[in-house]
């Protein structure tokens, strides 16, 4: 028994070395110019052995975008769990994914380039995973806005809208992050939830 927990152990290690170098070349290079064998040489392994954690490029990547999403909000939502009120898990919100972004660059610039997301598993395509993750984390948005409203912080509105706004406004920040850099995005954290807060936010609300 002892010994097959260490081989589990032994295969989840290697298998996050790779994922990990991946994600360093496919940012660098970018996923169709990118090789199984270059991902093997950067993480020390034969080639070969790749096909023993992956199917392919494809699955290699797929694997690594979802997985990488997955972590993304779940630490996220769990930073905002944390929060003592609505206001401050509103803040914990916008610096989480802020937070995030800055220490996974090399991710989110794949994110934001696309590359390879036409992928099919057999099941639905990277493209269609992608957008589950966002969708459930938008209803993981309109729950903390509607818990405002009935704390009568926010406007009595349709808090789908507002949630796709928060969205829009984060993203539209991280973007500009990678196309045109201009110091740290945690500092756009209080930017960010004026602009929020000024469209929801009900008279007098602070």
């Amino acid at each position: 028994m002892e010994k097959l927990k260490r081989k589990e152990r032994e295969f989840r290690f290697r298998r996050t070395e790779i994922l990990e170098e991946a994600e360093k070349i496919f940012a660098l290079k970018g996923f169709h110019e990118t090789t199984m064998a270059e991902i093997a040489r950067s993480a020390g392994f034969a080639t070969g052995s790749l096909y023993q954690f992956f199917e392919g490029k494809e699955d290699l990547y797929a694997t690594m975008m979802t997985e990488k999403l997955s972590l993304m909000f779940t630490e996220i939502e769990a930073a905002v769990s944390r929060g003592r009120d609505t206001p401050g898990k509103l803040r914990a919100l916008v610096s989480s994914h802020f937070k995030f972004v800055e220490e996974n660059m090399d991710f989110y610039r794949l994110l934001v380039r696309g590359e390879g997301i036409s992928y099919s598993d057999g099941h639905s395509s990277l493209k269609d995973q992608i957008i589950r993750y966002f969708l459930d984390h938008v209803d993981f948005i309109d729950k903390l806005i509607r818990e405002g409203v009935k704390q009568k912080l926010f406007k009595n509105t349709n808090t789908r809208a507002m949630a796709y706004s928060l969205m829009g406004i984060m993203s539209f920040f991280k973007f500009m992050s990678v196309m045109k850099p201009e110091g740290s995005l945690m500092k756009k954290v209080p930017i960010v939830l004026d602009m929020f807060l000024k469209g929801v936010g009900r008279d007098g609300a602070s």
